[in-house]
């Protein structure tokens, strides 16, 4: 339905694909029909040295691409207060999507009981607002979707367990921070992620975000071709919504 792609990694992440490189991943988007996308490996695959970034910048520069392409980030989020990602390296960039559940990263607040759906939902929300309140954040990525591996649950049980977090999260503290996202024109990321983890209780989430006008940023999140493929697997779920053209978020044209 919409031809943009804004959360992509390549080869430089290290946990993309090794032939994942930018040449390949603009054949099959413009293949595609994608009009506009986004690349954002994570920050630690620049071993946080503006050299590498600048080197990253310029691959993007001379590529020469038939189709637009920003230069963003993945970060994350360590604890309130504290991110993956400080204003200098940032500035060196487009956008930051900014994750707030990065668990299987050192150093990221874990949940103090994995197994706890009422537990994990008030760490989820608490790093939620982490992210919302983090000057350096353009869009949150993936908020609440939960991954399999983390919490060692099967699809199935994954399902069933993050069904049973959004029923405890405190909805008064959720609008909030909705609304702050809306005034400070931070965007939420809407993933097929959430789709092939079986979570699609999270729609309502989604249309929440709509409801209190935050905007919504389309990202594959993306490690390899199968996963921007799966993109299109969003297209009944933004129908269903009512998504337009005025409901996304899109990257700021900076001149550099």
């Amino acid at each position: 339905m919409f031809n943009c792609d804004y959360h992509i990694h390549t080869r430089h992440s290290p946990c993309a694909a090794r032939d994942f490189d930018l040449e390949k991943i603009i054949k099959i988007q413009q293949e595609r029909g994608i009009k506009e996308i986004g690349i954002t490996d994570h920050d630690y695959a620049y071993g946080h040295k503006t050299k590498n970034i600048e080197a990253g910048r310029r691959i993007i520069q001379k590529s020469e691409s038939p189709i637009p392409i920003h230069f963003g980030v993945e970060a994350h989020i360590l604890e309130y207060r504290v991110a993956s990602i400080n204003i200098q390296m940032a500035s060196y960039f487009d956008y930051v999507l900014m994750a707030p559940n990065h668990y299987h990263l050192r150093g990221v607040a874990l949940p103090s009981d994995l197994g706890n759906p009422k537990r994990v939902a008030n760490h989820e929300l608490y790093m939620f607002e982490a992210a919302i309140a983090c000057p350096l954040t353009d869009a949150v990525a993936h908020p609440f979707v939960l991954t399999p591996n983390v919490f060692r649950l099967s699809d199935e049980e994954v399902s069933a367990f993050g069904s049973e977090m959004m029923r405890h999260i405190d909805q008064k503290r959720l609008i909030h921070q909705l609304d702050l996202a809306s005034q400070r024109e931070i965007a939420i990321e809407i993933s097929p992620k959430f789709i092939r983890y079986n979570q699609r209780h999270l729609v309502e989430f989604y249309q929440l975000c709509l409801e209190r006008e935050v905007k919504l940023l389309i990202g594959s999140d993306a490690h390899n071709a199968e996963e921007l493929a799966a993109l299109s697997e969003l297209d009944p779920i933004l129908e269903e919504l009512g998504v337009q053209e005025a409901h996304l978020w899109r990257p700021k044209q900076w001149q550099w």
